[in-house]
C-alpha cells in the first residue's frame, strides 16, 4: 500500500474520531441541559434519548479513548513521513 493511501486512511479515521467526540460531547452538553430538541438535532430518537438520559449520556472515558486513538494515529503518521 502506497504511503499517500495509508495516509488518506488514517485521516479518514482521524476525521471520524473527532467528529464523533465532537457529538458525544454535544449530547453530554444538551443531556446537562435537558434540551431535547438538541438531540433531536443531532438525529437522536426518543427511545434513544430516553436511555442517554438514564446513563447520564455518553461516558467520559469513551471520549478519552477516542482522543488518545486520535493521538496514537498522529504519532503514527508523523513516523511514516520520516
Amino acid at each position: 500500500m502506497s504511503k499517500s493511501i495509508k495516509n488518506s486512511a488514517v485521516l479518514a479515521d482521524i476525521s471520524r474520531l473527532e467528529q464523533a467526540n465532537a457529538m458525544m460531547r454535544s449530547v453530554n452538553h444538551a443531556i446537562a441541559r435537558d434540551d431535547i430538541g438538541a438531540l433531536e438535532a443531532l438525529g437522536f430518537t426518543h427511545p434513544h434519548i430516553e436511555q442517554l438520559k438514564c446513563t447520564g449520556g455518553f461516558r467520559s472515558t469513551s471520549i478519552g479513548q477516542n482522543s488518545r486513538l486520535i493521538t496514537r494515529l498522529l504519532k503514527e503518521g508523523d513516523a511514516d513521513d520520516q
